[in-house]
């Protein structure tokens, strides 16, 4: 159902931003780059119809279809204001309905509420950089919210879990397990600093999909629960 979830949403991100493009070429009186974007509309709703069947009839999208066949100006006002809020609002509530039927645990109730606060809009905007970036800026925030220490990255995630003289204890430190808990974890935060919150923000090129970014967004929840749950010595 995710996955299904996912790919709609990123057809109805492609129909709003192609939208946007026409109704700007028509605004500047450009009707042959409208006609060019209107094609591409046309093949991306193709595409939504044949996702969007899977769990619902086509005449769910309303006049979305015949709204971008048309493509005048007020079509894409339609179509940005009228028909995409409308599905989408439509496949946000059948996820949580089928969630709720079968006893799942959907992507927005694994993420931690410091990720959700600042990336979560990101996200569902299609900012995948950016929530990605923001995820794991907020779980650094948070470990220095818990500890008032004025580091960041590795130093501070090298200081805050260390075995020896930690500031948040994610174990019991009389044990090799907890130990290892501890000594493991720091190595994780660190490098979830070096490796995935150091490339997102030094350059603005990326790989992330819809499914690879809701999973970043899940291991920083991850990462969030364990300050959150982390005892002080």
């Amino acid at each position: 159902m995710i996955k299904w979830y996912l790919e709609v949403n990123r057809l109805f991100r492609e129909i709003r931003k192609k939208s946007l493009d026409a109704a700007s070429a028509l605004q500047n009186g450009d009707e042959g780059a409208a006609k060019v974007v209107n094609g591409y509309l046309k093949t991306d709703y193709a595409s939504l119809r044949r996702v969007w069947e899977e769990h619902f009839d086509s005449k769910e999208l309303g006049y979305l279809g015949r709204h971008i066949g048309f493509g005048e100006a007020h079509d894409y006002n339609d179509i940005l204001n009228h028909d995409l809020p409308t599905a989408e609002a439509k496949a946000e509530q059948h996820l949580l309905e089928n969630q709720h039927q079968h006893n799942e645990i959907g992507f927005e109730e694994l993420l931690h509420p410091v990720v959700f606060e600042h990336a979560y809009h990101q996200y569902r905007s299609g900012h995948l950089r950016d929530a990605v970036l923001n995820a794991f800026v907020s779980v650094f925030d948070f470990i220095r919210e818990r500890t008032g220490l004025d580091l960041d990255g590795a130093k501070l995630a090298g200081q805050v879990f260390s075995v020896q003289d930690p500031k948040l204890i994610l174990s019991e430190l009389d044990s090799d397990s907890g130990r290892n808990d501890q000594a493991g974890f720091l190595q994780i935060f660190q490098g979830a600093y070096i490796g995935i919150r150091n490339p997102k923000a030094h350059s603005l090129r990326h790989d992330l999909t819809d499914e690879k970014a809701a999973q970043y967004l899940i291991f920083a929840s991850l990462l969030a629960r364990r300050v959150e749950e982390a005892n002080e010595p």
